[in-house]
């Protein structure tokens, strides 16, 4: 099964991967929901270092969402690429929410769930996804 990962000494934190991911999937009102999400550490209050971390979906291969969820919101699609959303299934519960490892599982204004869903549609294509496309430093790939 394949996934984004990111190699976090690569990562400038420069955000096209937020763009690029907000231009294929939502509008300017889901800003807040919109993954990868990439936060700022510091890791050196004296030399001001700064680390870029992603929480963005690990696509796990036993998703404790998939079993958490009690209306069958998540699937895997039949290349095991990602596990998809059936957003219109939600009910805004968030047992998703509480039981992932990665802090994932997002919720829009409407109470329903918004994750990555890996850019089923571009892979499906034979494109990369968007935020490793957009990726100028080389930090997204997909893994195989």
């Amino acid at each position: 099964m394949s996934k984004v990962v990111c190699d976090k000494s690569l990562c400038s934190g420069c955000l096209a991967c937020v763009v690029a991911c907000m231009d294929q999937h939502y509008d300017e009102t889901e800003v807040d929901a919109v993954s990868p999400r990439i936060y700022e550490k510091r890791t050196s209050e004296r030399t001001g270092l700064v680390n870029y971390i992603t929480r963005s979906c690990q696509h796990c291969a036993d998703a404790p969402c998939m079993k958490a969820c009690p209306l069958d919101v998540f699937e895997r699609t039949e290349n095991g690429y990602v596990v998809a959303v059936h957003q219109r299934r939600c009910i805004g519960c968030k047992k998703c929410q509480k039981v992932c490892p990665y802090d994932v599982p997002r919720f829009n204004k409407e109470g329903k769930i918004v994750k990555c869903d890996g850019c089923y549609a571009r892979v499906a294509m034979g494109l990369e996804p968007a935020c490793v496309r957009a990726c100028n430093t080389g930090a997204l790939s997909v893994e195989e």
